[in-house]
């Protein structure tokens, strides 16, 4: 195999990434979907009959998953005889190099973070009846943006296989993680990924498995059969003690006795959110000054003809990142969504025929350290190879990881220079007082105050005017807050958390807050019905929500996704309210009719949704790196390529001429919807755009992203 070329006639290689014994895997390009993907290629052409199944299986089971921490799989071929199998190309590195790093072991917030993703990851794997038999540090990646991915499900079979790949008494996996019952060749179900990441979290505490690989194997074998390692905090006695008593549930010899996935990602999440007892009293808001009236919309100039003019690029005041997903989160997302991972743009050429590039925007350089101080540095392409004892890297996913709040600036807010940007866009000013990555934005009705949630779970708010830098944070979840929306009447705020809560805040007094229970998994996006009487909420658990805004309660629950709902949005007229969904598809359901109508085109999850202003149009963003615009009238939709990462967001600008689009590649398109032309590229940020809105008066947009800062953009 060589750089150039073709396999299938459709993806190019571009440079090989890594290689073992019998297989290989590559950076190429797919030039009919114009985006890089990973190729993972067996070598051998006569291969054994069970490495075959192996292979398959692997395709199989990736394409079957959908979760932003599991890998995807986008295709399976042959090209002269080699098998191999497509996947989506991301950046960051794998838990094994995270603690060659770490050698003595990650911070505990930092472990239990990642620990949470990768058990809500198999818990997802496990209800659809997946068993990965082989999860080990190398098998976890951590996306750039601090999302975690499980990959290399090389060995995993299904629950209701009948003829498995474990043959009687030859055990399948990587020694220092395996659980009693792979040591005795039996036939093993979820709970041998229990038992693995019990060793998993060991490591990230400890900086090695309870029983280190240095033992021959018969002697590992013994110790995993009858040896109880020893109490985790008489290794490590910073660990709290609610930490340990789950990892000695999860090495439990006996199956029966460990916790399942989803029991053990609600532990974490209990160990790592605050008690309630030592969270800050919530503060009152004081008096706001009248904010300085941004200038008014001057008359919409003609269409651009040429680039703008980039402005000087300004660093941002240095102040830590995060995701999500990692929770934080890389996430979700945005599995993310989020998101998933901000995909590097190809290092190839797009096709011959690509379209007219959009003026840009200089990235502005940042001082911010990487998202895991413990592992500083470049990073690098990684892949997991499966089954090929080399490292090789597959996708899938939107949402980020959570992270936990990093350190402070000194408060102020950032003036992002003068002169004209991108298609006549002018930065007007960056927050970056933020200790969280900024997950969600949105603007209060008049416009005046912009609110923001983050990934420490706070709900900062700020005044759009350049002079007004005041940030008044109301601490309100015990998670990442996905989304924020204000009522149309500007009094309520409300908020979507990975907590699995929506809560409902007073604007005018923080201290009244509704909290809404019923979801059983993370919210991922909030909206208010055009009237302020009800509140809908997406959520991981696969169901969009309906909520009584005047007591709380749930009046419906609408159902038909089959993966997380990523994003909600109601109709103008309030009549309908969309999902985008983790299955790849935009479900509308008319509340008064009952009907509901599925959009489909997306190659990927939909991870992003919004409603023209004049109700016959919809925008949505997708893991595939496309904005789709879709005609209700008749169900049909245009693809604008361009991103070169997953999406985050979508969102109309008030006359409906504009679409503006957030995404994984650290960038903000805007789009003409008259054309379909992007105008505009905008690359301030330093890390994925999580969410992007637009002023009331339409003359603003405000962008928030992963690089824990807010930037305001002044529109032609």
């Amino acid at each position: 195999m060589r750089t150039g070329e073709r396999f299938s006639g459709r993806y190019r290689l571009v440079v090989r990434l890594g290689h073992g014994g019998i297989g290989e895997v590559w950076e190429a390009y797919d030039t009919e979907l114009e985006r890089p993907v990973a190729l993972k290629v067996l070598l051998e052409f006569d291969a054994a009959e069970e490495l075959l199944r192996r292979f398959r299986r692997e395709a199989a089971i990736g394409a079957r998953l959908r979760h932003p921490g599991i890998t995807v799989v986008h295709d399976i071929g042959q090209h002269e005889n080699r098998l191999f199998i497509v996947m989506e190309l991301l950046e960051g590195r794998d838990l094994a190099q995270v603690l060659r790093r770490s050698p003595g072991g990650l911070p505990v917030p930092e472990a239990v973070d990642l620990a949470v993703q990768a058990a809500e990851a198999l818990a997802a794997a496990h209800a659809q009846q997946v068993v990965h038999r082989d999860l080990k540090p190398a098998n976890l990646f951590l996306l750039t943006e601090g999302r975690l991915k499980i990959c290399d499900f090389g060995i995993a079979r299904t629950a209701d296989a009948t003829g498995g790949l474990t043959v009687t008494g030859r055990p399948f996996g990587t020694p220092s993680y395996m659980a009693p019952e792979q040591w005795r060749g039996e036939h093993v179900d979820a709970r041998c990924d229990l038992y693995a990441l019990g060793c998993v979290l060991h490591a990230l505490l400890t900086g090695d498995a309870p029983f280190p690989a240095t033992e021959q194997p018969w002697v590992l074998m013994r110790r995993h059969l009858d040896e109880v390692p020893p109490p985790l905090r008489s290794v490590r006695a910073d660990v709290p003690a609610g930490v340990e008593e789950l990892v000695s549930a999860l090495l439990a010899k006996d199956p029966a006795e460990r916790p399942d996935a989803a029991t053990t990602a609600r532990r974490l999440l209990a160990l790592r959110a605050p008690a309630a007892a030592d969270l800050p009293d919530l503060p009152e808001l004081p008096d706001l000054p009248t904010a300085t009236a941004l200038p008014p919309r001057p008359t919409p100039p003609p269409p651009p003809t040429a680039p703008g003019t980039p402005p000087p690029a300004t660093p941002p005041a240095a102040a830590p990142r995060t995701p999500p997903p990692a929770t934080p989160p890389a996430a979700a997302p945005r599995t993310p969504p989020p998101a998933t991972p901000p995909a590097a743009a190809p290092r190839t050429p797009p096709p011959a025929t690509p379209p007219a590039a959009p003026a840009e925007v200089p990235p502005v350089p940042s001082t911010r350290p990487d998202a895991l101080p413990s592992a500083p540095g470049p990073n690098r392409r990684s892949i997991l190879l499966a089954g090929l004892g080399t490292l090789a890297l597959a996708s899938g996913g939107t949402y980020a990881a959570l992270h936990f709040a990093g350190d402070k600036d000194d408060g102020k807010a950032r003036e992002s220079g003068g002169g004209s940007s991108a298609g006549g866009v002018t930065p007007l000013v960056s927050f970056t007082d933020i200790t969280g990555s900024v997950e969600s934005v949105a603007f209060a009705p008049d416009g005046r105050m912009l609110a923001g949630g983050t990934s420490n779970g706070t709900l900062p708010l700020w005044q759009t005017a350049a002079a007004a830098s005041a940030v008044f944070p109301i601490p309100g979840h015990a998670n990442t807050v996905s989304s924020v929306a204000f009522s149309p009447d500007g009094k309520t705020l409300a908020s979507g958390s990975l907590d699995n809560t929506v809560q409902l805040v007073a604007f005018t007094d923080p201290t009244r807050v509704t909290t809404l229970r019923g979801h059983t998994s993370s919210v991922w996006s909030v909206a208010f019905s055009p009237d302020g009487k009800s509140v809908a909420s997406g959520s991981w658990d696969n169901t969009v929500r309906l909520w009584r805004v005047s007591d709380g309660a749930i009046v419906n629950t609408l159902t038909g996704h089959t993966a997380s709902v990523w994003s909600v949005a109601f109709s103008p007229d309030g009549d309908t309210v969309a999902g985008a969904g983790g299955d790849g598809t935009v479900r509308l359901w008319n509340i008064v009719s009952g009907g509901v109508t599925t959009l489909t085109g997306h190659s990927g999850g939909v991870v992003a949704v919004a409603f023209g202003p004049d109700g016959k149009s919809v925008a949505t963003g997708g893991n595939d790196s496309t904005v789709r615009l879709w005609n209700l009238a008749d169900g049909t939709g245009v693809t604008l390529p361009g991103h070169t990462g997953a999406l985050s967001s979508v969102a109309f600008s008030p006359d409906g001429r504009t679409v503006a689009s957030g995404g994984n590649d650290n960038t903000v398109r805007l789009w003409r919807v008259a054309d379909h032309a992007c105008t505009a590229t905008l690359s301030a940020h330093t890390a994925a755009v999580r969410s992007v809105a637009f002023s009331p008066d339409g003359t603003t947009l405000a962008s928030g992203g992963m690089d824990k800062t807010v930037r305001l953009w002044k529109l032609p």
